[in-house]
């Protein structure tokens, strides 16, 4: 993908938040990173990014509710990242929420999630 996005990334657990960001920066995007929700919110204010990736389960301010508050401010689109694999029950069926991924994180998966983001992103807008 010759798209470079700026995605946030967010996970309470350093070893997953790491890998994420690493496997992100290989595949050619700039990344940041925040150890919970509420500084996910503050991250997404600073680095304005174009994804965001998180964990649902996090402390101070969930996922999801944090993704919801960075969405207040302007479209983002996030992936929801869960150590459930119901993702129905956790609400990632938010208009904002265009892909939910199971941990373990699955490379291949993760890198089609991304895609899939950055190609709606370059498609030109239609003038009806």
């Amino acid at each position: 993908m010759s798209d470079r996005l700026k995605i946030a990334v967010a996970d309470d657990e350093l070893d997953t938040r790491e890998y994420l960001q690493e496997y992100l920066a290989h595949l050619g995007h700039e990344v940041r990173g925040a150890a919970d929700g509420r500084r996910l919110v503050e991250v997404c204010r600073e680095f304005v990014p174009d994804l965001v990736v998180t964990d649902f389960a996090m402390p101070v301010l969930n996922g999801l509710a944090a993704a919801a508050e960075v969405n207040r401010d302007r479209h983002v689109p996030v992936i929801l990242i869960s150590g459930r694999d119901d993702a129905e029950s956790l609400g990632a069926a938010e208009a904002h929420v265009v892909a939910f991924l199971a941990k373990p994180v699955k490379p291949a998966d993760l890198r089609a999630a991304v895609e899939s983001v950055g190609e709606v992103r370059s498609q030109p807008i239609s003038k009806g």
